[in-house]
């Protein structure tokens, strides 16, 4: 699904107007009404109170239409008109109007006004400022959300919270409105998904008002949002006619002394991945607890019993997974740099070998053109060098997947997979999988899809889209507090 600027998203609008020959009401009202259906579905029981912040233009025209459907079923509506212009938009004005001849409660709400009546028992839906969000909000405006922000009423956002803006993160000073839930229309939105909004947008949902489809895949983006329609378009089907060689040979080198859990994990992963076949080299001598945990999986016999170390193999892997759990001794470092230096292929870079490489710069030279590295962000960090915010991060690690022709997986409660000036954003996951070993997991699975032949880029976007997956599919089993990684392994057959 593409993710698309105000400008474009204005320009879809318009088109579906046209080609569809409606008005732009008509779509109002569409849009309202589906908003209206979501919203039904969360509405506290009556009697509950429903104030609608409904600003000048379309964003507030949309909040005026969802009252009407709201009266129409018998809810207590009051409209709070926030006056930051005295100009309102043609379709917002028709639905004013409908709504005084329906005699509703109308506040208006300017420079002057006081507004202390909402309750934490209330419901907010805030229609003031929708993506075409430009400039800092009046300080009347600000005023009112960070009055709404404390007392916590349950809130809901249409399109996307008042204060939010599409190409920037706010100030210290700028307010956000901050929703339990947010109904955004057609296309995601960049910044719905970004940390430093991450206390603003509460449940996302995407909402399908049905503009026109020829003309949205027509769009360029380079922003992509990975649902499950996107994963299933990277999926193969796995042949009858196949053995294990069809589907790869997967090497993760990982472990020292004290980490011996994390390869074990990556290994299971990796074996879960539909891969052929999977080899490990890790220290000696937790060689016999790799057999009992996981005994399809064959060992390369490593010289060292407390560190991995580099040497030739007698084979070709079709991939090689590096980091989890290595250390950041020099024995680390030496095997680390004989692994970057002697390898052809791309490699999954994780973990201690991208702090040994933030730590030592000169390996940045060896990283194999289309290697994967997915650094959570303290990893990045220290990859990347400090960011003043999310839009100033996604900078810098565009210009370091540029630099060294990488693709980076940057792991958070929306992971993003980046490449160049590509940008792919994750749907699944959930803070249950804010665990220790949970990207030892995704180091196994993208390692066991590289083998089979899918690229680098496919491997990526799949591996984190089905990672996260994972993660949903064991919260219906359990608790975000007691999911761990060996629950991801459990749930990969499911993912897939």
């Amino acid at each position: 699904m593409k993710i698309l600027g105000a400008s474009q998203l204005a320009e879809l609008d318009q088109f579906s107007i046209d080609r569809q020959n409606i008005s732009s009401w008509d779509l109002m009202e569409r849009a309202s009404r589906l908003a209206f259906m979501r919203l039904k579905s969360i509405l506290p029981k009556p009697p509950c109170k429903v104030y609608i912040l409904a600003g000048p233009g379309n964003n507030g025209g949309d909040g005026l239409a969802i009252a009407n459907f709201l009266i129409l079923e018998g809810v207590d509506v009051e409209v709070i008109l926030v006056n930051f212009t005295e100009k309102r938009s043609e379709d917002n004005q028709r639905n004013l109007h409908r709504l005084k001849d329906a005699k509703v409660k109308i506040t208006d709400f300017n420079t002057a006004s006081k507004l202390s009546k909402i309750t934490s028992e209330d419901v907010v839906i805030d229609a003031i400022f929708g993506v075409g969000l430009n400039r800092s909000m009046p300080d009347f405006v600000q005023d009112l959300i960070q009055y709404i922000n404390s007392v916590s009423p349950l809130s809901i956002s249409i399109d996307v919270p008042s204060g939010m803006f599409l190409d920037r993160i706010p100030t210290a000073n700028e307010q956000v409105f901050q929703s339990d839930f947010t109904y955004t229309f057609q296309t995601p939105k960049l910044s719905l998904f970004l940390p430093d909004y991450g206390n603003s947008v509460g449940h996302l949902d995407i909402i399908d008002i049905g503009l026109d489809k020829e003309f949205l895949n027509s769009l360029s983006s380079n922003l992509t949002y990975v649902d499950s329609k996107a994963a299933k378009k990277l999926y193969r089907l796995r042949s009858r006619f196949s053995h294990k060689g069809t589907y790869g040979h997967a090497v993760l080198v990982g472990g020292s002394h004290l980490m011996l859990g994390s390869i074990i994990l990556a290994a299971k992963s990796c074996m879960r991945s539909g891969v052929g076949k999977t080899s490990v080299m890790m220290p000696n001598k937790a060689h016999l607890t790799m057999i009992q945990q996981q005994p399809e999986v064959m060992l390369i016999e490593n010289p060292s019993s407390n560190f991995i170390s580099y040497q030739s193999l007698e084979f070709e892997p079709d991939s090689v997974g590096i980091g989890v759990g290595i250390g950041t001794s020099t024995k680390a470092f030496e095997a680390l740099k004989s692994w970057l230096v002697n390898s052809k292929s791309p490699l999954v870079i994780d973990a201690d070998a991208l702090n040994l490489i933030a730590n030592h710069k000169s390996l940045l030279d060896f990283i194999p053109k289309k290697s994967i590295l997915t650094p959570h962000p303290g990893e990045l960090k220290r990859l990347i060098g400090e960011w003043k915010d999310d839009f100033d991060k996604l900078k810098k690690i565009k210009s370091f997947s540029k630099e060294l022709n990488v693709i980076v997986v940057a792991k958070e409660a929306f992971s993003l997979c980046v490449y160049k000036d590509q940008i792919h954003v994750n749907s699944t996951g959930n803070s249950g999988m804010a665990t220790a070993g949970s990207g030892d997991v995704l180091t196994g699975l993208i390692t066991g899809l590289l083998a089979q032949k899918y690229s680098s880029m496919e491997s990526a976007i799949l591996g984190m889209f089905l990672h996260g997956l994972a993660g949903d599919l064991a919260l219906k089993l359990m608790s975000e507090e007691s999911l761990i990684a060996s629950d991801l392994i459990d749930q990969l057959g499911h993912s897939f």
